[in-house]
């Protein structure tokens, strides 16, 4: 079921600054029904020289990437400015963090530690036997000290990168070059946002849902330049949240807004030729009937 709810211009400081969440979740993004924090379980990724490689390749956003260790102070000091940048900036550039601890670490320390920073950004951990090599993939110019931070334009060419702490508004400042020219500071965003409440039980095949349908859809139409960019947002389970999940599109201008879904239906035919991908037996059907969709259309912003 389907129904359109419509917001007018002066909401825009609150759905682009993400206040929206607040108002909607009534602070159950962040506890549970108890009132206590949810802990985070961050999955660490074991990843090779092959595999890092792989992820250094263009995907049509900003790539920013923070080296790090646990046993390394400095690293540890900066955590709390890029958990706020990667706060700041989500849906907008791919942020993933490497660390560089021994592989002994990868279900000890390191998650710990990322959990105790409530760090929301994509981990690994490098294991590789020539490490040297590894270190030259990334920057000619690093010498292996961390922390080390660098950021990749979208076309995948070195843009900026810090062997030490990073200074969080110079980190912002080379940030925001790196976005669109058709899309400045001070410039308007068309937004579709949809509010999406499940029926008990399926929450688990409806987070499967948009996890390997929407988000894949919209990771395209990010490199093919037909969004400016996207958000998923899920409640904390078993809370009294109104919404399970909150997805938001933003569109550089009004023309690629109204032709969206022409615009989307050769991404949909090329990634999923046989219909979306769902989890266990669910039928396509029932679940269409299970998952409630209010949404706002025609939404403007400017860009903070």
């Amino acid at each position: 079921m389907n129904k359109n709810i419509f917001f007018s211009k002066s909401t825009k400081a609150f759905l682009y600054g993400g206040l929206f969440v607040l108002f909607f979740f009534a602070g159950a993004l962040a506890q549970n029904r108890n009132g206590s924090a949810k802990p985070l379980t961050p999955k660490i990724t074991q990843i090779d020289e092959i595999a890092l490689k792989k992820l250094l390749a263009p995907s049509g956003k900003p790539l920013l990437i923070n080296f790090w260790a646990t046993w390394c102070d400095p690293c540890r000091e900066e955590f709390p400015d890029l958990v706020k940048i990667d706060a700041e900036y989500k849906g907008r550039i791919n942020f993933i963090t490497i660390s560089l601890d021994d592989l002994a670490e990868i279900n000890r320390d390191v998650p710990k530690f990322l959990g105790g920073m409530k760090a929301e950004m994509p981990a690994y951990l490098l294991k590789t036997a020539d490490e040297n090599a590894a270190i030259a993939s990334v920057a000619k110019d690093w010498t292996g000290g961390l922390p080390f931070t660098v950021l990749f334009s979208p076309k995948g060419e070195i843009a900026y990168f810090r062997q030490g702490k990073i200074v969080p508004e110079t980190l912002r400042g080379e940030l925001n070059k790196n976005f669109s020219s058709d899309a400045k500071t001070g410039d308007e965003l068309y937004l579709t946002i949809d509010f999406v409440k499940v029926k008990d039980g399926i929450r688990e095949e409806t987070m499967f849902f948009y996890e390997k349908n929407w988000k894949p859809y919209r990771e395209e139409a990010l490199k093919r330049g037909i969004i400016h960019s996207y958000e998923l947002l899920e409640s904390v389970p078993e809370t009294t949240a109104p919404f399970d999940l909150i997805l938001i599109t933003r569109y550089k201008s009004k023309d690629q807004h109204q032709n969206s879904e022409k615009n989307f239906e050769p991404i949909l035919k090329e990634l999923r030729p046989n219909g979306p991908e769902l989890k266990n037996t669910i039928k396509p059907d029932e679940f269409r009937q299970s998952v409630f969709v209010y949404r706002g259309k025609a939404l403007m912003t400017s860009i903070p």
